[in-house]
């Protein structure tokens, strides 16, 4: 029955875009930014008249991860973007309402990372199997991804310290990084955590119970050879930028998507001209695993390593079940910025998340009269007043 589910859906997106081949993309009186649509990160910011550099960052593991700059005389800043997603979120809104543009013009050094398995960074030093290249999760991304990139930050700017701002999973991968790898903590001048996701025991999203029921189904899947989930490609990114569009007679289903995705409960919560560009650069690819890894918090009800099942997990971690991810390691200056209608990263799950730090410096909570859901913290037409202008106005004090 689920998987009848899913080829209904997938049949319908196909039909989407067959039919709305017919119809140009446009976007209302704002015909100059239709090309932004189909521009990566360094397009971006090169056509916002913004100097920018492209860097290589090899893992301890061999995966090459691709880093954009946009450099500036101040210290050093991490962008790190949620899953499935890349370093053009930090840049789609333009540079009145992007967070790295914003920095840029208060003079910090902004580096915007890109996780392994993401767009642009899916390559490898060796050849090895696609099976062996997709066998991550976002533990790998804090243990490994993260770590090389400090260093390589730290390195290139003669710094000690950087400041981190993390969304979602940009979040998750921090907590695995300051609790596997402590000696980093120290590395860390501040952390800005947008939408914190450690626990999702009490996520509000739909369609998290029903991936839970599937949960044994799904991990088969991957194990039998599913390796990529969350893919970029042309067929995902015309079905976004020509259903997610004012002029769109489909404009429904865009809408449709974000609700039970991220409880966007109103696409105009969202940019209008700049809501062709922000779709069509999501997805930006992902492992399966990382989903399972996601996954198996809510089934699991703890923020553990992977699951590998307890004769795996015997040889993995000498233990029948995978440990705990341990927070209370995480010592470095945090920052908590949650909504009261943020379904993915809910006030319960944020508050167990604070309970377990030993350094919350800020807790940040946004009422819920704000109404102010998952995807805004990055693509909100609010995002300035509400998140931009608090971060911009903290790390100047410091």
């Amino acid at each position: 029955m689920e998987f009848g589910c899913v080829i209904i859906i997938n049949s319908v997106l196909l039909l989407l875009v067959s039919y709305s081949d017919n119809h140009e993309i446009k976007i209302k009186d704002y015909s100059d930014l239709v090309s932004d649509i189909y521009l990566d990160s360094m397009q971006l910011i090169s056509k916002s008249k913004y100097p920018v550099e492209k860097h290589f960052v090899t893992t301890e593991d061999g995966y090459v991860l691709t880093l954009f700059r946009i450099p500036g005389q101040g210290p050093p800043v991490l962008l790190v973007h949620g899953i499935g997603d890349s370093s053009d979120s930090w840049l789609v809104l333009g540079p009145s309402n992007s967070l790295a543009y914003r920095l840029s013009d208060d003079h910090f050094d902004v580096w915007l990372f890109n996780s392994r398995g993401n767009k642009y960074s899916k390559k490898h030093i060796n050849k090895i199997s696609q099976k062996k290249y997709w066998d991550f999760s976002f533990e790998e991304m804090g243990s490994k991804d993260l770590p090389a990139t400090i260093d390589y930050i730290l390195s290139k700017t003669s710094q000690s310290k950087l400041s981190y701002v993390g969304f979602s999973q940009g979040t998750t991968i921090f907590f695995v990084l300051c609790s596997m790898r402590p000696s980093y903590n120290d590395k860390i001048k501040q952390a800005i955590l947008l939408a914190p996701v450690a626990t999702i025991n009490n996520i509000q999203s739909p369609l998290i119970p029903f991936y839970a029921n599937i949960y044994d189904k799904l991990t088969f899947l991957a194990e039998a050879g599913i390796n990529e989930v969350f893919s970029s490609n042309v067929f995902v990114s015309t079905y976004h930028a020509k259903v997610c569009n004012l002029r769109s007679p489909l404009r429904f289903f865009c809408g449709l998507e974000y609700y039970l995705n991220f409880g966007l409960k109103e696409l105009e919560r969202l940019p209008d001209a700049r809501l062709p560009i922000i779709s069509s650069h999501i997805p930006a690819g992902g492992s399966a695993k990382t989903f399972l890894h996601f996954l198996q918090g809510y089934v699991l009800k703890s923020f553990r390593r992977y699951n590998y099942g307890v004769k795996k997990n015997k040889e993995v971690y000498n233990s029948s079940t995978p440990p705990v991810y341990n927070l209370s390691a995480v010592s470095a200056p945090v920052t908590l910025v949650v909504s009261e209608s943020d379904w993915i990263s809910t006030i319960k799950d944020a508050k167990l998340i604070q309970n377990n730090l030993k350094n919350v410096v800020r807790h940040i909570v946004i009422n819920t009269t704000l109404d102010f859901t998952h995807l805004e913290f990055v693509y909100g037409e609010r995002v300035n007043s509400v998140i931009n202008d608090p971060i911009l106005k903290f790390m100047k004090s410091l």
